[in-house]
């Protein structure tokens, strides 16, 4: 077996607003690698926030249909749980005009060149990608794109990654049903809290979960935001905040629940069948969270 590493945009001139669709290789699809150049507009760094702002919404498209979409943001965690490590921001310098580049992967599987868990084979012209840049850039300037495919030849995957945004303003102080999808397996939820313990107060808008199908509990009976953050982050090592603060870490806003410790098969759910997936949220204020399904997808389904 061998893998084709390939260039599918190469410094492409990026403005505010963009919307950039690209065609992906036909042969069965590890990962991308999604890489943003850039210069900072002024004699400042700009912030790790800055630059995950520059873009609001990536997807991974099969005919049509979504197979991941979540923000910049998003994916950088994502990606870190998944890899065991963050994506580096280079030449971390305050200066004008400073040559700087962020670069993280799109994963198709839980691990990378993995023949089993991947994208399959597909068509020319079925499979895309899709990414939409802000309405503005804050500290940064000269933006261009650099996008990377590795594909698996001559592997049949058995499954792929999916994952998908749901977002929903929670009810202060009761508990809140998020709906999940129904029919895949599941390898873990990631999580997005609006509001996280800061400062001289605990409050958390995903303050609380349970993890029910059919209305019964399965592996998380209850569990705790702080705990849920301290998972994520003994998947990829504690890393203090990109921007030099001692307060938090640079995925203060994100835990992760769980179905696939260390890349395992054996605490898997199986959601085929069920009359219904629901995430419980007990929340601390009115704010939103934002969930992220970790699907492992049977790859005979999309044939």
């Amino acid at each position: 077996m061998r893998y084709i590493r390939s260039v599918i945009e190469q410094d492409l001139s990026i403005a505010v607003d963009d919307v950039v669709t690209a065609d992906l290789p036909v042969n069965p699809l590890s990962h991308l690698n999604l890489t943003l150049r850039f210069l900072n507009l002024a004699a400042a760094e700009a912030t790790r926030a800055e630059i995950l702002g520059l873009i609001t919404r990536i997807e991974i498209l099969f005919r049509g249909g979504a197979i991941q979409s979540y923000s910049l943001a998003d994916l950088d965690a994502l990606s870190s749980i998944l890899l065991g490590n963050n994506p580096i921001i280079s030449n971390q310098v305050a200066t004008i005009n400073a040559a700087r580049s962020y670069s993280t992967i799109i994963p198709l599987g839980r691990q990378l060149y993995d023949p089993n868990e991947a994208f399959p084979g597909t068509k020319r012209g079925e499979f895309q990608i899709r990414i939409t840049f802000a309405s503005a850039f804050t500290a940064i300037t000269s933006v261009t794109l650099q996008l990377e495919s590795t594909e698996l030849m001559g592997a049949t995957p058995k499954r792929f990654l999916k994952a998908t945004t749901l977002t929903q303003t929670m009810a202060s102080g009761v508990e809140n049903d998020v709906d999940l999808p129904i029919g895949n397996v599941y390898a873990g939820l990631l999580l997005f809290s609006t509001t996280v313990p800061t400062g001289t107060v605990f409050t958390t808008t995903a303050d609380k979960i349970r993890f029910l199908i059919n209305n019964v509990e399965h592996n998380i009976a209850q569990a705790n935001w702080e705990s849920l953050h301290g998972d994520l982050l003994s998947r990829i090592g504690h890393r203090e905040a990109y921007d030099g603060s001692i307060d938090d870490d640079d995925y203060s806003n994100y835990a992760l629940a769980e179905f696939s410790p260390g890349g395992r098969d054996d605490f898997l759910v199986e959601t085929k069948g069920a009359s219904s997936v629901v995430l419980k949220v007990n929340a601390g204020d009115a704010n939103a969270v934002r969930t992220l399904p970790l699907e492992l997808v049977d790859a005979a389904s999309i044939k």
